[in-house]
């Protein structure tokens, strides 16, 4: 192979290299802030689930507590019962939605992190199949370059 073909070639090889390695970086760089993104939204939840935990059991204390109380009529009781029950069951509602739009998207995050972190695996072997090339290429540069030595030299 003459030199300019030895040139040519590992400049092309080191364009297509220089690309792969672009784009791994911008893909574990979009990996990266997936990742980060579906932390926020994991910590989200679980605030939300603390929230309606703590926000459930004063309801289910008030509801404990009605009974206690002995200055309410049995209609007053009945009416204060109806109440917080349907109170804990809106809120209930309202969590359940809450979490399942939030868990809708860890698991959307999710599948966008894998179909990121399968591109990841196939730029790392078109670098490293690149790189082999490239050596390939300049190892044979070298020993053109060191055959031609003594046929120019005159030895």
């Amino acid at each position: 192979m003459g030199y300019a073909l030895f040139a040519q070639r590992k400049l092309l090889l080191n364009s297509q290299l220089n690309e792969a390695q672009l784009q791994q970086t911008q893909r574990s760089n979009e990996q990266y802030a997936l990742a980060t993104q579906r932390l926020g939204k994991e910590q989200q939840l679980s605030s939300l689930q603390a929230s309606q935990s703590n926000q459930l059991a004063e309801l289910y204390s008030q509801l404990a507590n009605l009974g206690k109380e002995g200055n309410l009529s049995d209609s007053e009781y009945e009416q204060h019962k109806d109440q917080l029950n349907s109170q804990i069951k809106t809120l209930e509602e309202q969590f359940q939605g809450a979490i399942d739009e939030i868990n809708r998207d860890v698991y959307k995050i999710s599948v966008n992190e894998k179909a990121i972190e399968n591109e990841v695996k196939r730029l790392d072997t078109m670098v490293s199949v690149l790189q082999q090339q490239l050596d390939a290429v300049q190892d044979a540069e070298g020993k053109a370059i060191e055959r031609s030595i003594p046929k120019y030299a005159g030895l």
